[in-house]
C-alpha cells in the first residue's frame, strides 16, 4: 500500500488530504452555509465511510472488488471507518478477508489507519441483526497500524474566530475574500474544497491566481500562496506541513526563503 502511494512521506502527505477533503465535501460550505462536522445529518455522517472507500480507490489506484471494496494485488479487501472510538462493523462477507481499518476523530483532528485479516478470533461473539458484528477489544491487538493518532489537517474554521468567519465571507470579490483569508492565516493549510466556498464565485481557482486572482494582492506584501499540487518541494523546503490538494499562504523568514519564493515568482 505503502508502494501505491509513493512511500511514506508522499503517504503522510495524502493522509492529511485525505479525510479533510472527504469531509468538507460533504459539509459542501458552498451550497449549504454549513462550516462543521457536527452540522451534518446523521444520514451523511454514515455516507462518509463511503465517501472514503470512494476516495481511497482513486487513491491507490485500484479497481473495485467482486465481493468487497477493492481488489488489492490481487486480493479481494474491504474497508471499514468510523468517527467515533473502535466502531467497524464487519458484514459477514468480511469474515476472514483483509480489512483496511480507517479511524477519524474530528474534533481533535487525528486519524488513524490499520490493516488486519478479521480473523473470527478476533471478532466479538455477538451479532447485529444484519449479522454484523465487531472487533474485541482482544482482537483489536492484532491489527497493524499504518498511521496511529496522526494529525490531518483542521477544519480551518475550527480556528477562525466568529468575527473573521464573518468578515471572510461578507460581501465583496471572490479575489479580495481569498486575499483575506491568506494573509489573515498564514503558515495554515487550507483544503482547496474551502477556497471554493469562500471564493464563491465560477471558477473559484482563478481568484487565487495571478492575473487579477488574490496573488496579485498578497505577492507585493511578501505573502506567497503556495499548493500542493504545484509548489510540493517548495513547500518541503520551507518545512511546512500540508496536505494533498491544500494551500498555504506563508511570508518568507529570512533572505534565502525571500529569495526562493522570489524566483519561484510567488512574491514581487
Amino acid at each position: 500500500m505503502l508502494s501505491a502511494v509513493g512511500g511514506l512521506q508522499l503517504f503522510e502527505e495524502k493522509l492529511r488530504g485525505f479525510f479533510r477533503s472527504s469531509i468538507d465535501e460533504v459539509i459542501d460550505t458552498a451550497r449549504t452555509g454549513r462550516f462543521f462536522f457536527s452540522e451534518l445529518e446523521k444520514t451523511e455522517k454514515t455516507y462518509l465511510g463511503t465517501k472514503f472507500e470512494i476516495i481511497l480507490r482513486d487513491w491507490l489506484q485500484v479497481p473495485k472488488g467482486v465481493f468487497l471494496d477493492l481488489m488489492v494485488g490481487g486480493q479481494e479487501v474491504d474497508v471499514k471507518s468510523t468517527t467515533s472510538g473502535f466502531g467497524w462493523m464487519i458484514p459477514p462477507e468480511a469474515f476472514e478477508q483483509l480489512c483496511i481499518l480507517l479511524k477519524v476523530d474530528e474534533a481533535k483532528a487525528k486519524c488513524a489507519v490499520g490493516l488486519v485479516r478479521a480473523r473470527s478470533n478476533y471478532l466479538r461473539a455477538g451479532e447485529n441483526r444484519d449479522l454484523k458484528t465487531s472487533f474485541s477489544a482482544s482482537g483489536r491487538s492484532n491489527i497493524w497500524w499504518v498511521a496511529v493518532d496522526f494529525d490531518y489537517t483542521r477544519n480551518f474554521w475550527q480556528i477562525v474566530s466568529p468575527e473573521d468567519r464573518l468578515e471572510i465571507m461578507g460581501p465583496g470579490g471572490g479575489s479580495q475574500r481569498v486575499a483575506l483569508l491568506f494573509e489573515k492565516y498564514q503558515n495554515i493549510a487550507i483544503s482547496r474544497v474551502q477556497i471554493i466556498a469562500v471564493a464563491a464565485q465560477d471558477d473559484p481557482m482563478r481568484r487565487v491566481r495571478r492575473n487579477g486572482g488574490a496573488r496579485d494582492i498578497l505577492a507585493p506584501k511578501g505573502i506567497a500562496i503556495l499548493y500542493s499540487e504545484t509548489d510540493r518541494d517548495i513547500m518541503r523546503s520551507l518545512g511546512l506541513t500540508f496536505g494533498t490538494r491544500e494551500f498555504i499562504s506563508y511570508a518568507p523568514q529570512n533572505d534565502a526563503e525571500a529569495i526562493l519564493l522570489r524566483n519561484a515568482g510567488h512574491i514581487d
